[in-house]
Parts: C-alpha cells; structure tokens; sequence
C-alpha cells in the first residue's frame, strides 16, 4: 500500500481589513518540490497550500486544499492527519492574527494621530498540534531562524515532539536553494550543502520514508 504524505505549503494570510492582512515572504517553493518529490516517490499526497503565486495542480494520486488563514490550515489538517503516514509542516505560519477584524477598510485619518495600534493573538500552533496528537504518523518541522539557528531548532524538535526538524536560515525564504541541517530525534544531525529544493526535497522525502519504515516494523 502506497505511503500517504499530508504536506502544508506557503505563508497563511492573517486580515486586519478587507483588504490588509499580516503574512510573511514564503513562496511555497520548498512545499512544491516536496509535493513533486512524493508523487515521484508513488506516494499519495493531501496538500494543505496558504495563498502564493506557486501552483499545485490536483493530479492523480494528490487533493490539494487551499486555504488562508492559519486556523483555516488547522482545520483542514485536523479534518486529513487521520488518513497520513507522514506530516511535513513546510507551510510558513503566521504566528499572530488581529484580534479583531474590521469588516469595512480601516480609512487613513487626515487630521489626527499618525499612527494605529493593532491587537494581537497568537495563532495555533499547527505542529506542535500534529506532534502531540500523532499515532505513528512521522512528524516533520521546519525551523528558520536569522541566529542561533541549530539551538533553537534543537528546542522546537523537542517542545514540539517532532521526529525530524528541517533547519534552515532566514535568508533562503523565497529562494531557489537552501542548505538545510536535518536534525533528528535521536539527537543525530545531517548537514547539507547549498543545492536546489527540489533536491533538498528529495533528501527530507527519503529520510522521512526511512523514518516511517523504521516505526511500521516495531
């Protein structure tokens, strides 16, 4: 029986007014090249894509979800966990929301104060969510950070339960290439080099697949 892999891909959109919301630079580049990568692999895929310019097209085999907001993505990967072997959490999650949204378009005051305070909620936390109520679904997590990048990736791997962490620097959100660090739950750590997605794809599918064969065998 085929493997089946739920992916989350891209930024979430968290709206302040019709028209303004809170997001963030993820293209959806590396969720794409991990989708491509499972169909190659035969594997099934469910797809759960926030708002970017990358198309995933339904083909056989993979359902994509679209959403926007961060309790949307939620949703939907509570509604399609049940039916995964394997969660990669790829998508770039906006951490907070407004507390409240306007329903019309906030208006620039003429006269008056020359600024606006907004409200915010954290948003939940979507793997931390997969990771503590998994069965023996692997859980992947990607941590970016512009410092102290493998130490907090380390804590976020632990706090969050997480089988494997894909630790990247900030600086390759909407690039072409990372070099990612995979650090595993065992405490072992794989160092990559700067290569394209699609092959950075091909390694995190490859280790979580040997992840999951090793768990099915107990």
């Amino acid at each position: 029986m085929a493997i089946t892999i739920l992916i989350t891909s891209g930024p979430t959109r968290e709206y302040i007014d019709p028209v303004r919301f809170i997001s963030n630079a993820s293209s959806g580049k590396m969720g794409k090249a991990l989708v491509d990568e499972a169909l190659k692999q035969k594997c099934n895929v469910i797809v759960v894509k926030g708002p970017s310019d990358i198309d995933i097209p339904k083909r056989k085999n993979c359902k994509v979800i679209n959403v926007i907001s961060a309790k949307e993505m939620l949703a939907a990967v509570k509604q399609k966990l049940k039916f995964a072997d394997i969660f990669i959490g790829a998508s770039a999650v906006s951490d907070y929301r407004p507390i409240e949204r306007s329903k019309t378009k906030i208006k620039k005051t003429v006269i008056g104060n020359d600024t606006i305070t907004l409200t915010l909620v954290k948003n939940p936390d979507i793997i931390r969510y997969v990771g503590f109520h998994k069965e023996k679904q692997v859980v992947v997590g990607f941590a970016l950070e512009s410092k102290n990048l493998l130490s907090y990736a380390k804590t976020k791997l632990k706090e969050k339960n997480l089988d494997m962490i894909v630790a990247n620097d900030a600086s390759t959100i909407s690039s072409n290439k990372s070099a990612p660090t995979l650090i595993f739950k065992n405490g072992s750590m794989k160092k990559m080099k700067l290569m394209s997605k699609e092959k950075v794809a091909k390694e995190i599918i490859n280790e979580s697949i040997g992840i999951y064969k090793t768990i099915k065998t107990r």
